[in-house]
């Protein structure tokens, strides 16, 4: 076939009969605004998440400071609980346990949560790239990465 041939006429190439299929069989969104349960369990995974990571730096930080600052590592006992700034380890211990109750009631959701839309497929790889440690995972973790992308740019 030409090129000049309109485009109703020519076939399509094989790349995109492969992306059809492919799309056609994966989750379609959701046509009647309904929340994917999937979704919803992932992304609160995700911003728990999110949000230990911020305390855990938090906690560095003003760590650091007392060092920097106090003296730290030389004080005794009672002269650290003297140090008015380090009242900020019990607000921020007690953030993270928080977390880790919060935690322990939505891991097992977001292990039989199946997700119904494409952005639910996504929210749930993303909670499992938060949940594998990068570096315990070295292999594992780059792969999974890679294909999340790859269905990202399938899909969206």
């Amino acid at each position: 076939m030409s090129d000049s041939e309109p485009a109703t006429t020519r076939s399509p190439s094989r790349r995109r009969l492969l992306q059809g299929v492919t799309a056609l069989s994966l989750p379609i969104p959701s046509l009647t605004g309904a929340t994917d349960p999937g979704k919803v369990v992932a992304e609160r995974y995700c911003a728990l998440e999110q949000e230990q990571r911020r305390l855990h730096t938090a906690w560095s930080d003003v760590e650091s400071w007392l060092h920097r600052h106090r003296n730290w590592p030389r004080l005794t006992q009672a002269e650290q609980a003297a140090v008015p700034e380090a009242a900020q380890f019990a607000v921020i211990e007690a953030q993270l346990d928080a977390i880790d109750k919060q935690y322990d009631a939505l891991v097992p959701l977001l292990k039989t949560t199946s997700a119904c839309t494409r952005d639910g497929v996504i929210a749930r790889l993303d909670a499992l790239l938060w949940f594998l440690n990068p570096y315990d995972n070295a292999d594992a973790y780059p792969l999974l990465q890679s294909c999340q992308d790859d269905l990202k740019r399938l899909w969206l």
